[in-house]
């Protein structure tokens, strides 16, 4: 196909570079993640296995618990949940608990640490790790001594018998010793308590903003658990998802690290199962801890609540209940915090359990809480099967961006419409296909070229709005439906982190207006998508070719010759993406069926 693109001469406005945020959601699989512990359920927090007395994740050591007693007991507790007790009451031997299934690589060296409390007398604690069907090695055994009645740390250092996704960690006590232990870990030493392969994933990649706690989970997330002293922070229940909401890695730990990578903090504020003083609170704290280090106060963005518009949010409630909870929230936090930008949902409807309680939201916000908030936002996804034939998947997800740019428009207008001082953001976004909450691979989204191009003519979208749109957060950063995967320390990226190295380096920039002659694809869209930046002395532009079929041959008018061309491609969904160096020759570029490229044009 033959495909042209012209400058009208006209400016859409300056994209900015936190067109390119991102989220990091307390979810279940992701703050495990960012850790440098290789223990599941390293706290023990409960319910107790109904047979064992044993809390998830782990077992009793052999295959009978012959003398052996173990239990759960609420409110025996350092960190605020269950404490694990082991009772051993033979007279001779050993017997204990122990964690499978634990990925470890030859030559590597541990810290275990242990919080526990003798009860009775003194008890001296063996560790091992073994390898299956073997014994283990001198250097990968250890012990250590409880010997006090309140809660107290010991700690060991032993080696990794070898590599394995299924070494065993075992913890015994001899004969006639109980010990209540309410947390154990086992860390590679000299990592800290994140892990430095967190750090290792967000090596060159831009992520200029990151909101933290997520979504869904923000509706029951309490901050004060996740500060302080790390083995004081609890455990607890996750009704939203019903898994468990865990702390060890909170807002010290996400401030630091936005510190560390010149991020610009995002919190996003418990609306649902907490007050305006402590969402008042977590606000000071933050600024506070800038303060006490010295450093800058960023202009921190602050949203209150997630989707409380959808019914699946425990905290659903209609815009003028929202506009009420803004009165309340806002101006606490905002002299909390005064330096923040304040973000209110912005979605059009409230859902209803039936659709004649459906109720209007983004009116009632802005006629009845006007002032208050700096910028209005909304979550985004979209979607399609796995299952399609390959030209249906492409033609699904020129649709689905049709929509979504019709979509961004829309509020656009309404916020113009409405004479509102306020920008607009895009809070979450994906191209949701697999995942699922539920799907016992991490809601794990595959890695393929559908959504490459899907994100770049999003990431199009998104500059074409200029200066209105402020910020957009993929989701997410880590793990679930994540850009990055991260399991026991190792870090796998997904060619998503490469669609954003492609626009890095062309925002902030003024976007041009254009005029694209291209084939139709779909009813609602064009085969091909441009989308060109100017950024001081360079002119940067950004090609899609949806189609599966057809290669693109792109004649630029007016933008001059083609210095620098790169990009993605592949020729299937859920096969590996390649680099491409297209075809060029002066103003003209050859994209294959299924590409990316972006282009550096010279006057």
């Amino acid at each position: 196909m033959h495909v042209t693109i012209t400058p009208t001469g006209a400016s859409l406005g300056h994209a900015s570079a936190q067109l390119l945020g991102n989220n990091i959601e307390a979810y279940e699989n992701t703050v495990p993640a960012l850790l440098s512990d290789r223990l599941r359920n390293s706290k023990f927090a409960g319910p107790e296995n109904p047979q064992t007395g044993i809390a998830d994740a782990w077992e009793p050591i052999g295959n009978t618990m012959s003398g052996l007693n173990c239990r759960l007991l609420p409110g025996m507790y350092l960190s605020g949940r269950e404490a694990q007790v082991v009772h051993y009451y033979k007279q001779d031997g050993q017997a204990g608990i122990m964690q499978a299934n634990l990925h470890l690589a030859d030559g590597e060296e541990f810290e275990i640490e242990l919080w526990a409390r003798a009860q009775h007398r003194p008890v001296q604690v063996s560790v091992e790790l073994r390898l299956p069907g073997q014994t283990a090695p001198d250097a990968s055994k250890a012990e250590m001594l409880v010997d006090l009645a309140h809660w107290h740390r010991r700690t060991c250092r032993i080696r990794s018998p070898g590599t394995s996704h299924a070494a065993s960690l075992f913890i015994q006590i001899p004969g006639d010793s109980r010990i209540i232990i309410d947390q154990i870990h086992l860390r590679p030493v000299g990592e800290g308590h994140v892990s430095p392969a967190v750090a290792a994933a967000l090596e060159g990649i831009p992520c200029p903003v990151l909101r933290f706690p997520g979504g869904c989970a923000t509706c029951t997330y309490h901050w004060e658990h996740g500060v302080g002293p790390v083995h004081l922070r609890p455990v607890c229940d996750d009704p939203v998802f019903k898994y468990k909401m865990q702390y060890d890695f909170g807002t010290d730990e996400y401030l630091e690290l936005c510190v560390a990578r010149n991020i610009r903090p995002f919190i996003t504020l418990n609306t649902t199962t907490a007050t305006p003083e402590q969402a008042a609170a977590w606000a000071a704290y933050v600024r506070a801890w800038y303060q006490q280090r010295k450093l800058p106060i960023p202009a921190a963005y602050i949203m209150f609540g997630n989707e409380n518009y959808g019914t699946w949010e425990i905290g659903h409630m209609t815009g003028a209940m929202y506009a009420a909870q803004l009165r309340d929230f806002v101006p606490l936090v905002r002299a909390a915090y005064p330096e923040a930008r304040m973000l209110a949902i912005g979605e059009f409807e409230s859902g209803g359990m039936r659709s004649d309680l459906i109720t209007p939201w983004r009116s009632a916000v802005i006629e009845q809480a006007a002032g208050l908030f700096d910028l209005l936002v909304v979550t985004r996804y979209a979607g399609g099967p796995d299952n399609l034939p390959l030209p249906d998947t492409m033609a699904r997800v020129v649709n689905n961006l049709a929509d979504k740019q019709a979509d961004l428009q829309r509020q656009a207008d309404s916020i113009r419409d409405a004479k509102l001082n306020c920008h607009m953001g895009i809070v979450e976004w994906n191209y949701w296909t697999r995942a699922s909450h539920n799907d016992h691979a991490g809601f794990f989204e595959p890695n393929d070229i559908r959504h490459c191009l899907y994100a770049a003519g999003y990431l199009n979208a998104f500059c074409r709005l200029g200066e209105i749109l402020e910020v957009a957060n993929f989701y997410s950063l880590f793990n679930t439906m994540g850009m990055v995967h991260v399991h026991d320390g190792q870090v796998v990226r997904s060619d998503l982190v490469r669609v954003f190295q492609l626009y890095a380096d062309a925002l902030p920039g003024e976007v041009l207006a254009l005029e694209v002659a291209a084939p139709a694809l779909t009813s609602k869209g064009k085969a091909v998508d441009a989308n060109f930046i100017r950024r001081g002395h360079q002119l940067f532009g950004f090609l899609v070719n949806f189609s599966s079929t057809d290669s693109a041959a792109v004649e630029l008018n007016g933008l001059g010759s083609i210095s620098d061309a790169q990009g993605l491609t592949a020729r299937a969904i859920l096969e590996p993406v390649t680099a491409l160096q297209p075809i060029i020759a002066g103003n003209r570029v050859t994209l294959p069926p299924m590409s990316l490229v972006r282009i550096i044009c010279r006057a």
